[in-house]
């Protein structure tokens, strides 16, 4: 796919995607620094988009680690099943649908780049609820924002909540990692 497609897709869908360019590697790895690969067995990303978290994530994950992908945008959807990578999922549906495709699978992490700040508050407590739900007290929640006061959002599921600041992206970003 041509950096003009991937474009496309990604302006074409601003209202899902929330983004103005694609995350940059300064980000791509603050993301996946906060994965413990050793341990990871089950990884869910939220918005993986064009796969820039994706393909960082498959390259550090264990050979019987499984990661699955939840996108709305049927074009990105389409892009990433290209990859062909036996470990990755790709399901064409909405986060809060996570806990019915998973089978009773309980993710190790779940890895976001949902764009919390332009969806309503009703949606966004939504994914929080459903983020919960497939969450057990191991479970580990990745999200990046470019706002700090998505903090809060986070703090009414997880007790513990660590953010950091990556100014090596367009635009700058906070990453955060939560547990309980």
């Amino acid at each position: 796919m041509s950096n003009k497609g991937l474009l496309k897709g990604l302006l074409g869908n601003y209202r899902t995607s929330g983004a103005i360019a694609f995350s940059g590697k300064a980000l791509v790895n603050c993301m996946v620094n906060k994965v413990d690969f050793d341990k990871a067995k089950v990884i869910v990303e939220f918005g993986p988009g064009n796969g820039c978290i994706t393909r960082e994530l498959l390259k550090r994950m264990r050979p019987d680690a499984v990661l699955y992908t939840f996108e709305v945008n049927k074009f990105f959807c389409d892009e990433l099943n290209i990859w062909n990578d036996k470990r990755m999922t790709v399901v064409n549906d909405v986060a809060q649908s996570a806990a019915a495709h998973l089978d009773g699978l309980q993710p190790d992490y779940i890895v976001s780049a949902l764009p919390f700040g332009i969806f309503s508050e009703s949606l966004c407590q939504e994914i929080m609820e459903s983020i919960q739900q497939l969450s057990l007290p191991k479970t580990r929640f990745v999200q990046f924002s470019y706002s700090p006061v998505q903090r809060n959002r986070y703090s009414k599921v997880f007790k513990h909540i660590k953010m950091d600041f990556t100014l090596m992206n367009i635009p700058p970003a906070f990453v955060f990692s939560c547990h309980n």
